[in-house]
């Protein structure tokens, strides 16, 4: 009589541990998926601003090649009028640099908040997660 006794209260042990593991485990899986996948498109956001500015810098550097390019012959042929056009091009230069950072400080601009819209979304599934699971919930916040 003892032994099922005993084998009854082990089934009913493996079974309660089974299923009070499962939440916790299914959660943590969850919570680990979501933080996966933010991870993965921060790495996708971060290529793609990384793109966009290189494309800016490759334009702003063949700009400025073709108006080298262009003051070499003035330069030979007349030295003041190279003076004249050398500042006027200090001056566009000038002009595009600040224009080239704006356009700059726009793109980080958007791509921070498609971060922090993802990170957002992120967050408040991993809320969803840890409210939904009693177990986990109430551990993490003694912690």
């Amino acid at each position: 009589m003892e032994t099922t006794t005993q084998e009854r209260t082990t089934r009913g042990f493996e079974q309660s541990t089974i299923q009070t593991d499962h939440t916790p485990v299914g959660a943590a899986e969850r919570v680990i998926g979501d933080l996966t996948e933010w991870s993965i498109g921060a790495a996708k956001e971060s290529a793609r601003l990384v793109a966009e500015l290189q494309m800016a810098v490759f334009g702003a550097l063949h700009e400025s090649h073709g108006a080298a390019l262009t003051t070499w012959p003035v330069a030979l042929a007349d030295p003041l009028r190279l003076y004249q056009r050398a500042f006027m091009e200090t001056i566009d230069s000038t002009q595009r640099a600040l224009t080239f950072m704006g356009a700059n400080a726009r793109v980080v601009m958007h791509a921070v908040d498609r971060l922090q819209a993802a990170a957002t979304d992120t967050a408040l599934r991993v809320r969803e997660t840890l409210a939904g699971t009693s177990g986990l919930g109430g551990s993490s916040r003694r912690v």
